[in-house]
């Protein structure tokens, strides 16, 4: 549990107490996010990073009577200060509105950034569970977005800081350190989301590059860190040298990241073995996903029973992270014509995997996974219910695809998607000896 520091828990509560008071039934949630969640605030400099969800979309009162809230508050607590965003219940990425120092206006919120750190790390201070908000947000957005900021933001910043290189040298040591201290720790960060697949400070990316990165780093990192707590500890001596450093550090770190896949991560497939019946047991799955899916432990027991049922586990790291069910027996002709199709059925990712896009490469996997191991198989279809949005998103981005069939579930309607496996030698061959009996069989007429 975060710990949250009391003046910050003071802002929380006047906020919402106005709030209910002036906009009674308006507030349905309040999460924190941003560096409360990631072991960075600094009393008297952080801000509070917050997401407040909306019952409805505000009128021009709601947002005139929201910004004067905001602006007495900022009157009363000068610090810390209230910094987040507005969404709708009922659609989180509609347009709605920010309040950032004293500017209180409308935006699209869509950062992959602030939604994957609400999900797997935000606190929740009302409403649901931050985990259990309906925002689909995977690790692949999130790098994808690091990514892009790093060619965009970061690259034209060193552009421009090696056009103007001999500008710099003549301004004060401050300005300069400022920006040395912006400049590498904000690309550590970046370097260690797209490796990691996670979010963390400044400074702890600052340890992590002095563990990660060659030797010829450690001092321009250490000097960076030093400059972020304050400590006046240097080891170069000219503005020359910080520029000169900072710049050769951020073009070949961008360089770097953008030659290879940084990642570390590995996801496999892997048929159900005895020894993770305890992981399976302890498997963690939230209320809405029990709605629409089976925990592994009911979906082994069926499998107990029927041998056409084959339970696979995802594994991250020799972890298990998932678990689904293939199955081809008496239930298949509900929900496809196909002989050879088999049907994927019990499909989850456990809580703490979620948001890591480990559901997006077990589906890139299965396409394999089937052919290694039904070679007869040509087709996998599934049913996810008419209400689970999320799902049909990872789906359809997976490459599965609406039939156009409907089935009824325990849950109610559901559409059932289809996955066409490439032609495998299995079919193939099938096709070849069909065609030698038919011209065998021509032969002999």
């Amino acid at each position: 549990m975060y710990r949250i520091p009391e003046n910050v828990q003071k802002v929380l509560a006047l906020f919402i107490d106005k709030c209910n008071k002036e906009l009674p039934g308006l507030l349905e949630g309040m999460y924190l996010h941003g560096s409360i969640v990631i072991d960075a605030y600094i009393e008297g400099q952080s801000d509070i990073d917050f997401v407040a969800v909306t019952s409805r979309k505000l009128t021009n009162d709601d947002a005139a009577t929201l910004k004067n809230i905001h602006l007495e508050l900022a009157e009363t607590c000068k610090k810390p200060q209230l910094d987040g965003i507005y969404v709708q219940s009922a659609d989180l990425a509609a347009e709605g509105y920010f309040y950032n120092e004293g500017t209180f206006g409308k935006a699209v919120h869509d950062t992959p950034i602030t939604w994957w750190l609400l999900k797997n790390k935000g606190v929740t201070i009302l409403g649901p569970a931050a985990s259990e908000l309906p925002h689909d947000v995977t690790t692949e957005d999130l790098s994808t977005c690091v990514r892009k900021n790093m060619n965009e933001y970061w690259a034209k910043r060193t552009s421009a800081m090696e056009q103007k290189k001999e500008q710099l040298m003549t301004y004060p040591v401050e300005i300069i350190e400022t920006e040395m201290e912006w400049t590498v720790l904000g690309l550590l960060r970046q370097f260690y989301t797209l490796r990691e697949q996670d979010i963390i400070s400044k400074l702890a990316a600052g340890e992590y590059g002095l563990r990660e990165l060659e030797p010829k780093w450690q001092g321009l990192i250490q000097e960076a860190m030093n400059i972020r707590k304050g400590n006046q500890d240097r080891i170069f001596t000219t503005n020359e040298e910080r520029v000169n450093a900072t710049i050769h550090f951020a073009k070949e770190l961008i360089s770097s990241c953008n030659q290879k896949d940084l990642t570390k991560r590995e996801v496999i497939l892997e048929g159900y073995r005895p020894e993770y019946l305890e992981e399976l047991l302890k498997y963690e799955l939230t209320e809405s996903q029990l709605e629409f899916t089976s925990h592994p432990k009911d979906a082994l027991l069926a499998c107990e029973t029927d041998k056409r049922r084959h339970p696979i586990v995802i594994l991250e790291k020799g972890q298990p992270a998932g678990f689904f069910v293939l199955y081809q027996g008496a239930e298949l002709p509900s929900y496809t014509d196909n002989p050879n199709a088999m049907l994927l059925r019990a499909y989850s990712v456990a809580v703490p995997f979620q948001g890591k896009g480990i559901a997006g490469t077990s589906l890139e996997l299965l396409t394999d996974y089937v052919e290694g191991n039904f070679p007869h198989v040509d087709e996998v279809v599934l049913a996810v219910n008419v209400r689970n949005e999320a799902a049909q998103r990872v789906y359809l981005r997976a490459g599965f695809e609406d039939s156009g069939k409907r089935v009824m579930g325990r849950m109610g309607e559901q559409y059932v998607y289809r996955l066409r496996l490439e032609e495998n030698d299995y079919g193939l061959s099938n096709r070849i000896k069909s065609i030698h009996q038919s011209n065998q069989h021509t032969q002999l007429r």
